[in-house]
């Protein structure tokens, strides 16, 4: 019998005005990358979003409402707990919207006269786990925010003993119903461990986390090598 897992289902929700521009750039963003587009007026970005899909890009158009607004949709969108990246597109320079970098969940930023087939390869990226940001943004926010780590024993120690236990597994490949099979809690239990300790670490998603844990947890090593040579 056939083990394999399912295909992760990807959707891409477009915060924007209903109009023609927007309503040819989902079905090139469709036609391109085959994944389903839906988009969400800015009348109704205050409704309350269900997920059905496992990853989810929300694409905010940037000249569609006032900085503040868009704010607060980022906002909004970083407190739920589903899997969903965000990025910003037709952002002009020196817009407020650059400064949204600094959200742990902002992974893609476009500028004013990105076209289709970028923004498509773009957005392929960004359901791969990668940044998509300019590069300038990106020096100047490392050259504002780099300091001295205080915790000179080791940056695993900000993690509980169950997150570990969580990110160990997530490790190995397995699900959040795996992990809570194995540890014996619920899903929601879970669920609400992996957000927590991906705001301790900074990232956003599962290939994030296992690349930090990897390079931060040495017990994560010492497994593998004892695998290795066992």
């Amino acid at each position: 019998m056939d083990q394999r897992s399912p295909a992760i289902e990807r959707r891409i929700l477009l915060f924007g005005q209903t109009n023609l521009e927007n309503s040819i750039l989902i079905g090139n963003v469709h036609q391109n990358t085959g994944i389903e587009c839906q988009l969400i007026d800015v009348r109704h970005w205050r409704a309350e979003w269900e997920f059905e899909a496992d990853r989810v890009i929300a694409l905010i158009d940037s000249g569609s409402a006032a900085p503040e607004r868009i704010r607060e949709l980022v906002d909004c969108l970083h407190d739920l707990q589903a899997d969903v990246g965000i990025a910003v597109f037709n952002v002009a320079k020196r817009h407020p919207s650059e400064q949204l970098i600094s959200w742990p969940k902002l992974n893609g930023l476009f500028y004013t006269g990105t076209t289709h087939s970028q923004l498509c390869r773009g957005i392929e990226s960004l359901f791969l786990g990668e940044l998509w940001l300019p590069r300038h943004l990106m020096a100047a926010f490392l050259e504002r925010t780099r300091e001295r780590p205080k915790n000179a024993t080791g940056f695993a120690g900000i993690l509980t003993r169950r997150e570990k236990q969580i990110l160990r597994l997530t490790a190995t490949g397995a699900t959040n119903a795996e992990v809570a099979e194995e540890l014996n809690v619920s899903m929601h239990t879970v669920k609400t461990h992996v957000y927590n300790l991906f705001r301790k670490i900074g990232v956003t998603n599962r290939i994030q986390a296992v690349n930090w844990a990897k390079e931060n947890m040495h017990e994560l090593h010492d497994k593998e090598e004892a695998e290795a040579t066992g």
